[in-house]
C-alpha cells in the first residue's frame, strides 16, 4: 500500500470561470513529514485535490501541505530555501510538477512606454534580427525605471530569460537591469561590456517576467 501512495499524482483538469482550460499536475514529494514550507496562506480544504485547486488558483503558489482539513499553500523561495521550513505536525507536502527543459512562450506582454513603432509585442514574435529597424526590437522611452514584461500561459519555472539585444546601435542601454518574477527579483545584471545574446539566470516561479 505505501508503494502505492509514493507514486501517486495528482492530475486532473481544472476549468475556471474565464473560459480558459488549466491542465494541473502535482507531486508528492514528502508523506508523514514533520516539517513543511513556511506558508503564505492558509486555507481550508476538503482534500488534498481541493488544495491542489486552491493553489493552482495563485500564480505564485508552488505547492501546499495538507494537514487535517487545513490547505498550506507555499511559493517556490519556501520551499527552495534552507530556513523556509518549520516544524510541523505530520502532514503530506505536495508541489506542482515542473518541466525545467521546456522552452517558456509568453502569451502577452506590456511595457512602461512606448518609443513608436517598438511596441512590446515585438521582443516576442519570433522575429530575431538585431537591427531595431529590422521591426524586431521593443523600443520604450528614454526614462528612468523603464521596464517590459511578459506574461506566461502559466505560472511555471524560469530558469533563465535569453535576450537577444539590439544591434545596430545603443547596445550598451542595457548592460545593466533587473530581472523579476512575479514581483520578486531573480537577477541583478550590472555588465562591462555590451552583449549581443546571452542567457541570463533566474531560477523563480511564476507567470510575469519583467
Amino acid at each position: 500500500m505505501m508503494k502505492l501512495i509514493l507514486l501517486l499524482l495528482l492530475c486532473y483538469t481544472l476549468k475556471i470561470s474565464f473560459a480558459m482550460t488549466v491542465h494541473l499536475k502535482f507531486k508528492v514529494v514528502k508523506l508523514r513529514s514533520t516539517s513543511t514550507p513556511v506558508a503564505m496562506a492558509t486555507l481550508r480544504g476538503r482534500d488534498s485535490m481541493n488544495c491542489a485547486t486552491l493553489c493552482a488558483l495563485r500564480p505564485t503558489c508552488f505547492g501546499f501541505s495538507w494537514l487535517q482539513g487545513l490547505c498550506r499553500l507555499f511559493d517556490w523561495l519556501a520551499f527552495n530555501s534552507p530556513d523556509g521550513w518549520q516544524v510541523s505536525e505530520s502532514c503530506d507536502v505536495y508541489t506542482r510538477i515542473v518541466d525545467s527543459q521546456t522552452r517558456l512562450q509568453f502569451g502577452s506582454c506590456t511595457q512602461s512606454s512606448t518609443k513608436t513603432p517598438g511596441v512590446c509585442g515585438r521582443a516576442i514574435d519570433g522575429n530575431r534580427n538585431q537591427d531595431y529597424y529590422g521591426d524586431s526590437c521593443a523600443h520604450t522611452e528614454n526614462n528612468p525605471f523603464e521596464w517590459w514584461e511578459g506574461q506566461l500561459a502559466a505560472p511555471s519555472l524560469v530558469s533563465y530569460v535569453t535576450i537577444y539585444n539590439r544591434q545596430d546601435c545603443c547596445a550598451g542601454r542595457i548592460n545593466k537591469f533587473s530581472l523579476h518574477v512575479n514581483g520578486v527579483e531573480c537577477n541583478r545584471v550590472n555588465l562591462r561590456e555590451p552583449f549581443s545574446v546571452a542567457n541570463f539566470g533566474c531560477n523563480a516561479f511564476g507567470s510575469r517576467v519583467r
